[in-house]
């Protein structure tokens, strides 16, 4: 080969390289609040790292390596990261420039893929919505309903035929609406509805494990689908059970892992709408023999610190020392509520706080406050602590440590929790003006 036809030839490896290698860019505002992005693959069960990038003056350029893995991926823009994101399709063909707002959200300039699966979903939950409205106003407007239904049926025709061949047709033919051929009741198109839910759904296509489709799909079924009649609180909790058991049999065939990611998503929801039985029926019935079969201990303790912290709940014993005597936060007695808070003098927050809680306890006779220090020494301590007289002190060395820290899941110092008589959780509340403020709506 002559020097010329070697060059050409490297010079068509170099052209098809670069054309194998993409990018995610665009514009995130406000600027001077985002400064960074991170680009994540979602997988079944985790997410692995991709890229990073600064924002800078509101512009961004994700390059992506080559050979990425195609798929469903998350761009974190903020921390917490669980909370500050979103999701697009990167199928290792196309650059993908969007623009991203706090206020008004996500918008794609260039990508088939994702102009293609939010345009449809926006346009089918809309109808969706309407649909809903319609069928819940004391006169629903048959007409209406039926012309709908057939936007509905066309939006799907329409949207399937352009993604055939892309990634985004997986989701469009596995979020098939139940679109009935003729009008029905609301009773009946609800029922039939639920009933036809996951027609079109394969819970083992690694694709849609790959994403937020399938979570979205099942939380929406379990806590959305309800009959029209008015439940009383037994019978929505029965429902709900009956929810997770049709989910519970849809993934008996998947991964563990992948179906303990779900149910623990559920469990997360309940837990969160305070649906304590629900949340208890998903952790007794599913979600602890899956994080046993599958050895997540992690998941396992997040559920015993839940089950032992939650409003209602005795709280796990304190004890501590006082001039040669033993206390126990359980014989604690002649007061109606408790502020039960773990503090530090050498935290700034709890030394500027504690004082103004001492004050304001004033108002409220039958309060008192049990605060426990998490110290790595008793000097600081001992000064911190005359200064707050009102108070029950008591100390646990180690500081971070101690063995509270894990009993009462403390992150944070200081740490509030407002116990009644019994020593039951009352709330939980994040400063010292939340405790103030919940002891105001008592007296």
């Amino acid at each position: 080969m002559t020097i010329k036809n070697t060059l050409l030839f490297l010079g068509i490896i170099l052209a098809f390289n670069l054309q194998a290698q993409h990018s995610i860019s665009g514009n995130m505002a406000p600027a001077e609040d985002l400064k960074w992005l991170i680009a994540y693959k979602i997988n079944a069960t985790d997410q692995s790292y991709i890229a990073d990038a600064a924002i800078t003056n509101g512009a961004f350029k994700l390059e992506i390596p080559e050979n990425s893995p195609t798929g469903m991926y998350r761009i974190v823009y903020a921390i917490p990261q669980d909370q500050f994101y979103f999701d697009l399709i990167y199928n290792g063909k196309e650059d993908i420039v969007l623009s991203f707002d706090l206020e008004t959200g996500l918008e794609f300039q260039a990508s088939q893929e994702n102009i293609i699966y939010y345009n449809y979903f926006d346009q089918v939950n809309e109808l969706e919505y309407l649909i809903d409205q319609l069928y819940a106003s004391n006169r629903p407007n048959q007409d209406m309903i039926e012309e709908h239904f057939k936007q509905l049926r066309g939006i799907q025709l329409s949207y399937e035929q352009q993604a055939k061949g892309l990634m985004t047709e997986r989701f469009v033919k596995a979020n098939q609406p139940y679109i009935p051929k003729e009008y029905q009741h609301r009773e009946k198109y609800l029922i039939h509805k639920k009933k036809h839910y996951f027609d079109a759904i394969d819970f083992k296509d690694p694709v849609l494990q790959g994403s937020s489709f399938l979570v979205n799909k099942v939380t929406n079924y379990v806590f959305n689908t309800f009959s029209t009649q008015s439940l009383s609180m037994d019978k929505v909790a029965l429902e709900l059970q009956q929810n997770i058991d049709r989910v519970a049999a849809m993934l008996d065939t998947v991964d563990p892992e992948f179906a303990t990611q779900i149910m623990d998503k559920l469990w997360d929801i309940a837990v969160k709408n305070q649906l304590n039985p629900t949340a208890q029926y998903i952790y007794s019935a599913y979600l602890q023999p899956l994080a046993k079969a599958t050895n997540n201990t992690g998941l396992i303790q997040k559920i015993a610190t839940h089950n032992r912290l939650q409003i209602g709940a005795v709280a796990p014993e304190v004890a501590w020392n006082g001039e040669g005597t033993s206390y126990k936060l359980s014989e604690l007695s002649g007061n109606e509520y408790y502020v039960l808070v773990f503090w530090s003098s050498e935290c700034s927050h709890c030394t500027t706080q504690l004082p103004k809680l001492q004050q304001e306890m004033k108002a409220f006779s039958s309060a008192k406050v049990l605060a426990i220090g998490l110290e790595n020494d008793q000097e600081n301590w001992k000064m911190e602590a005359s200064r707050l007289p009102d108070f029950i002190h008591g100390i646990s060395l180690g500081k971070w440590e101690s063995p509270y820290v894990k009993t009462y899941d403390i992150y944070q110092t200081p740490t509030y929790l407002i116990l009644d008589a019994e020593k039951r959780i009352l709330a939980k509340p994040g400063n010292y003006e939340e405790v103030v403020q919940f002891l105001k709506e008592q007296y």
